[in-house]
């Protein structure tokens, strides 16, 4: 294990601390090199493709040869389902793995209850108050890209340490310096004049919306260029100074990870300010938001691969099925009956569409992103014994809980599959497809199955606005637009709105409608227009 008289470990597999250097991950002198538990988990195949995340390369390969039609086979609106399957369990294992169990209730009770409380009050507060909204945002998509580095980080520490592969602490420092300077180069992008737009890694909706940093394009280019330097300089001494104690064969698990962190973050972003990407399909910044998406789901399956591994360790009858169909109702819980009580048609007032999803996943994953700092630590006993250390499966089954509360989170669970399942599926066949094929009955039946399960959309009644006007049903058109406004107040539909009154002939309606459009987005030029009267009437009738 550690050389005798060692500090205790820092070491944490999901978090990379900026501060002091941890401890040597394995016994600082080559002569006390030796296999900690065995090098794989599951296996040299399932660990380098999952933990690994040598899954991903398949994947880019095929984004970089052909990613448009790879968008056009699985386009954003059917990325739910995909999230569903990858990215919602990976976030249900961390609930299981914190409020399962009573030992873990009470070892991690600061996060379980109280950073839970915090969190839980800022999302309601976020729903009333967009700035708070912002904020919580803006803090998640900005420790996403950390969280990544940090798993990406500690697995490789893991594989190394499972090898017995001597590293000296010059060496950890420069594998650390390797991952951080990488983060710290999307840092950079995100929240810099030049590329926030494009590597905020999600899209923003309704009232909420990024609160980048704004670093200046003439400071972006240099810091970019010396963190570029400080990364090659770290990769390459760091993978020299391996071989110098081990083979290509031994290191081969953190080099994949070194690899895909690079294809994640640092590669992207130096291209972008060596060459011009357009055109390169997970370069281009234009599909980042849709390349982003793939790479959280390679990082989900990452982290279900290890959490697996640990559940079954600590519960010898645990089988992998069992485990992901319980992290993926644990994970979906929150999905189910508070989502649909939190829906405009019930207590809330924020439509699914407008921030209430955005709002919701943000807090369950900011939610996930502080739990995995503190339940993941090599340092721990438990943690350490079952991933570092040769031990038999435990035959301990965790202590049944209330049988009420058990089974009304997994009763919200279930709902909740159904519920982001059918809607996603009801939202790209029902109303994406209907609004290509101006199919009004479809698009209004779709509209209604919905709303129906919380999802009604201020944007779905616009457009059915827009087709009632080209058939000349303005009262019609007039109606779903004004339910579009009491879901969500929006710019588009009181300029749509103006646009019909001036249509029939109403002038004094039409500009009552354009001032209310000015109110809520008074940096819209086609409203300023319409109030200057200097463009021709257009909008939601066709005309």
């Amino acid at each position: 294990m550690g050389a005798r008289g060692a500090t205790p470990r820092r070491d944490s597999l999901f978090v990379v601390r900026m501060g002091s250097e941890p401890e040597t991950a394995v016994s600082a002198g080559k002569d006390e090199a030796r296999p900690v538990a065995g090098r794989w988990l599951f296996g040299p195949v399932p660990d380098l493709l999952f933990g690994g995340g040598l899954i991903y390369l398949p994947l880019f390969a095929l984004l970089l040869t052909a990613g448009q039609q790879v968008e056009s086979w699985i386009p954003m609106s059917l990325m739910p389902l995909v999230v569903l399957a990858f990215n919602t369990p990976h976030v249900g294992a961390t609930l299981l793995r914190v409020y399962e169990r009573p030992e873990d209730r009470r070892a991690y009770r600061v996060f379980a209850l109280y950073i839970t409380a915090v969190i839980g009050a800022a999302y309601f507060a976020g729903l009333y108050l967009p700035i708070i909204g912002s904020v919580m945002i803006t803090i998640y998509l900005t420790v996403v890209p950390w969280h990544f580095t940090g798993q990406n980080y500690g697995i490789a520490i893991v594989f190394l340490r499972r090898s017995g592969i001597a590293i000296d602490p010059f060496t950890k420092r420069l594998i650390h310096g390797s991952f951080i300077s990488s983060y710290l180069i999307t840092l950079v992008a995100l929240h810099g004049e030049v590329l926030s737009e494009y590597y905020a890694p999600l899209e923003i909706a309704g009232a909420y919306g990024f609160l980048s940093l704004g670093i200046p394009r003439r400071f972006v280019w240099t810091i970019i260029a010396l963190l570029g330097i400080a990364y090659v300089f770290c990769t390459t001494e760091a993978v020299s100074r391996l071989r110098r104690v081990a083979g290509w064969r031994e290191i081969a698990p953190a080099l994949a990870l070194m690899l895909v962190q690079a294809l994640w973050y640092a590669v992207p972003i130096l291209i972008y300010f060596l060459l011009d990407p357009t055109g390169i399909f997970p370069f281009d910044p234009a599909h980042y938001t849709y390349t982003f998406v793939w790479i959280t789901q390679v990082h989900a399956v990452q982290y279900l691969w290890i959490t697996n591994y640990y559940a079954q360790r600590r519960e010898a009858s645990l089988g992998t099925p069992r485990f992901l169909g319980k992290a993926l109702l644990a994970g979906t819980a929150v999905y189910g009956f508070p989502a649909l009580l939190l829906a405009p048609s019930a207590l809330g007032t924020v439509p699914f569409d407008a921030g209430l999803f955005l709002m919701l996943a943000g807090a369950l994953n900011l939610h996930h992103v502080l739990l995995d700092s503190a339940i993941w630590k090599l340092r721990s006993g438990p943690v350490a014994k079952i991933l570092l250390r040769p031990a038999e499966p435990e035959d301990r089954a965790p202590a049944p809980s209330r049988s009420w509360l058990r089974t009304g989170i997994w009763a919200s669970g279930t709902v909740g599959v159904a519920v982001m399942a059918f809607g996603t599926l009801a939202n790209h066949f029902g109303v994406e497809r209907s609004i290509a094929n101006g199919d009004l009955p479809r698009l209004e039946r779709s509209a209604a199955l919905l709303a129906w399960i919380g999802r009604d959309s201020a944007d779905i009644h616009t457009e059915i606005a827009s087709l009632h006007a080209r058939e000349g049903d303005f009262d019609s058109a007039l109606a779903s637009l004004e339910r579009s406004i009491a879901l969500h107040p929006n710019s588009s539909a009181w300029l749509n709105i103006g646009s019909i009154r001036e249509r029939l002939g109403d002038g004094r309606g039409a500009l009552d409608a354009y001032r209310q459009a000015a109110e809520i987005d008074p940096d819209d030029e086609e409203v300023r227009a319409r109030l200057e009267g200097t463009k021709p009437s257009q909008g939601v009738e066709g005309s």
